[in-house]
């Protein structure tokens, strides 16, 4: 950890020493220690520290952007000279934004000290307990748990001075038994709160099983899609959609349809940087507080969010989603969720006549077609096949490609249990989703995989 003081005090050094219109610092630190395991050992134990720190000039309506990886003075000096001769050689700008002022913020809620001192002890002693457990039943482990620190500051020349610390723990757990695997994950600011023996349970509940994995016909299934599948598609209409930029460029599905009933009724999603269960951040990397913004409600397009260039661009105010000033991907959510609905997700695979239970995705492709959501990707471990409200067998990996606004305007229930779905290895952004039954997803391809 750096701290507040020593943190603020050189971004505000940095600011004075920039001799421009208008300068904005930002700062994003972190610090994670890695256990890697498999066969009952773990086989890699790995500390490692960073820093990014970012200046942004405006000089002459001349905008240059330089960073650096360390607060080493020397290096931060040279870093402002970068950005400044970079806006003497940048085009003039007509439209930038002033910069936020005078945001004022401190938070450290979200810092739990139990986290930030965990031991490498307590870990091996928690692992040695897992592998037990996988042990008395068979299966292997193999996986990886990571804890660590973050800071987020930001500084800038129109007395904008904020600053943000949390923790941050999580664990993925992969068991294998025979031909088939199971998966689990969980995330927390709290390592107290995360449950390694559920997760654990979880994988288990995916792999101990006798049969192997069966082919099914390529077509459209039901599905049932639990928290980290859910998480993912979120996170590409994120991408693809919820931001200003892709509505400006018309890339995203949302453009021209505000108002109008894109998906199921049951389908509500927002965008909420200090919900409660989520991993919390009060502003974002403009200094901007974060606001929560409603994206989908009950199916009807509603709102994206916006950072203050875009802001200015649609007469809107920033809705405090700026990504890091080297990006440019423009305004971003980074903090999802679905609201809950009524059923109960073990109901759900019960209500089933005939469809796949899916747990997570992987190599999803969210680019395909941005105007229609088309996407594709892969089922990954712990799939199975649903017969008469019961899972019957695991399924072989399956390839889907499927407009996500099409399958989420036919859901058939949402589960009123939701999951945090976050990498630990970033900290900053995260989805909290249930689990959704979908009446129609279309499956094209398999892998060997």
């Amino acid at each position: 950890m750096i701290g507040y003081s020593r943190l603020l005090t050189a971004l505000s050094k940095l600011v004075k020493q920039a001799r421009a219109d208008d300068v904005s610092v930002c700062a994003q630190a972190s610090t994670r220690r890695v256990f890697r395991f498999a066969h009952e050992a773990i086989h890699q134990d790995l500390a490692q520290e960073s820093i990014n720190v970012t200046v942004k000039v405006i000089a002459n309506h001349r905008v240059g952007i330089g960073s650096a990886d360390t607060l080493e003075p020397e290096s931060l000096r040279r870093c402002v000279r970068a950005a400044l001769e970079i806006a003497k050689h940048s085009p003039p700008s007509s439209d930038l934004p002033p910069l936020p002022r005078g945001h004022r913020i401190r938070s450290t809620a979200e810092y739990v000290a139990a986290t930030a001192r965990v031991s490498p002890a307590s870990c091996v002693a928690d692992l040695k307990r897992l592998f037990q457990m996988c042990r008395g039943v068979g299966a292997q482990l193999a996986g990886s748990i990571i804890v660590g620190e973050d800071e987020l500051a930001v500084v800038n020349s129109s007395a904008t001075a904020c600053y943000a610390s949390s923790t941050i723990a999580g664990a993925k757990l992969v068991t294998m038994y025979r031909k088939l695997s199971g998966f689990a994950s969980g995330v927390h600011r709290d390592i107290a709160q995360l449950s390694l023996d559920g997760l654990l349970k979880r994988s288990l509940s995916q792999s101990l099983h006798r049969l192997e994995p069966v082919t099914l016909p390529l077509g459209t299934y039901e599905v049932i899609l639990e928290p980290e599948a859910v998480a993912e598609l979120m996170e590409w209409l994120g991408s693809i959609a919820f931001g200003a930029k892709s509505v400006e460029k018309r890339t995203s599905f949302l453009a021209g349809q505000m108002g109008e009933q894109l998906m199921d009724r049951q389908v509500t999603i927002l965008d909420h940087g200090n919900q409660p269960g989520s991993l919390r951040l009060p502003f974002d990397f403009e200094g901007t507080p974060k606001q929560k913004v409603i994206l989908i409600d009950r199916g009807k397009a509603a709102g994206i969010v916006y950072d203050s260039l875009y802001g200015q661009r649609f007469g809107r105010a920033s809705t405090g989603h700026a990504v890091s000033p080297d990006d440019v991907e423009g305004p971003m959510p980074l903090h999802l969720a679905m609201v809950p609905g009524r059923s109960a997700a073990a109901q759900m695979v019960r209500a089933c006549r005939r469809g796949l239970l899916i747990p997570r995705f992987h190599y999803v492709n969210g680019l395909l077609n941005p105007r229609t959501a088309l996407m594709t990707g892969l089922t990954r471990e712990g799939t199975f096949l649903i017969e008469d409200g019961k899972l019957v067998a695991p399924v072989a990996t399956m390839r889907f490609t499927q407009s996500i606004t099409e399958a989420f305007s036919r859901v058939a229930a949402v589960s009123k249990e939701r999951r945090l779905v976050a990498d630990p290895n970033t900290g900053l952004g995260c989805a909290l989703t249930p689990t959704v039954h979908l009446k129609r997803f279309h499956f094209t391809g398999r892998s060997e995989s």
